[in-house]
């Protein structure tokens, strides 16, 4: 989106417009990571998606993290890598 290689949803046309104007202030590079090369940000945003309704969560120490979020910081902390895998689903009726 901020590409402009995607057509942008309505209700982000204003904070892409913004970040467009940004974009010619300060020399800034985008580039696309993968959900395994940042899976705390990916983890924690799932997370806020899931509690929406309940109102903002904030961490402002590492104890405060739930248990599954340390972990994530950890092997990135000691760069541990993490393996995308994709399974084939197989289906289970035949023909034969």
């Amino acid at each position: 989106m901020i590409r402009m290689e995607w057509r942008i949803p309505w209700e982000l046309i204003e904070r892409i417009e913004e970040i467009h104007e940004m974009m010619k202030i300060i020399n800034i590079q985008i580039r696309h990571i993968f959900r395994e090369a940042n899976q705390l940000a990916d983890f924690i945003t799932n997370i806020a998606i899931e509690q929406e309704l309940e109102g903002k969560q904030q961490y402002q120490h590492f104890n405060q993290l739930p248990s599954r979020a340390k972990r994530i910081l950890n092997m990135d902390k000691q760069q541990i890598s993490s393996i995308r895998i994709r399974t084939r689903r197989i289906n289970s009726t035949s023909d034969h």
